[in-house]
């Protein structure tokens, strides 16, 4: 799977991943996340989720990074965010108050970009990458921060014969095998949400489970 991939499921609106409410799992775990308010928190692949908005109204400050610049685009035209475009750094972004969305590749990111950061929600990134990519994610997600970050994280699990990804299921052996050499892996909640998925039960998944995961870094 490669960048125009996504270019191009946004830019023929072929987003059926997008969610249109802030996840359950954000709403009710972020407490663990142990942000204190105008903290910054991170966002990976985060396209234009209203999970950010959530954040925002809970008082942090927003840093994503997003591929697509139509996304990015979408998420402040939409929101009503007078956004503005810096493209004179190495990696470009789009800024208003509270919100500061780069656009490029997460493994062009550095620790430069996220200094100061301790808070990262990654709802759809683990699980949008094909397995080949999951181990770099984690080892380049280990390297962004220090210890005592905290992660919380989105994932799922389901026979992956009947459909190809994305999403992909990330199952708990995997989550183990990926992230505990550097973090300590708390599962938090695992349900049943198939139901609530009818594009993947329109390709084939007989069962989806998504659980939520704390990862605290060592």
């Amino acid at each position: 799977m490669d960048k125009d991939f996504w270019h191009r499921r946004w830019q023929k609106n072929e987003i059926g991943f997008h969610m249109t409410d802030p996840h359950h799992f954000l709403q009710q775990f972020f407490p663990l996340l142990q942000a204190r308010l105008t903290d910054s928190v991170f966002v990976p692949l985060c396209g234009k989720s209203p999970d950010l908005v959530w954040l925002r109204e809970e008082g942090l400050k927003i840093v994503g990074i997003e591929l697509s610049r139509t996304a990015i685009e979408a998420f402040f035209d939409e929101n009503d965010l007078p956004g503005q475009w810096t493209d004179e750094t190495v990696i470009p972004f789009c800024a208003a108050e509270g919100y500061k969305l780069y656009c490029g590749d997460f493994f062009d990111l550095t620790a430069t970009e996220l200094s100061g950061i301790s808070s990262y929600y990654d709802r759809g990134a683990l699980v949008a990458l094909p397995p080949e990519m999951r181990a770099r994610y984690a080892a380049h997600l280990s390297s962004l921060l220090s210890s005592g970050s905290r992660v919380l994280l989105i994932s799922y699990s389901y026979n992956q014969s009947e459909t190809k990804g994305p999403p992909f299921s990330v199952p708990q052996q995997e989550l183990e095998a990926l992230f505990s050499e550097n973090f300590r892996i708390e599962i938090l909640s695992e349900e049943d949400v198939l139901w609530s998925h009818q594009g993947l039960v329109e390709r084939g998944v007989t069962q989806l489970m998504e659980y939520a995961v704390l990862l605290i870094r060592k």
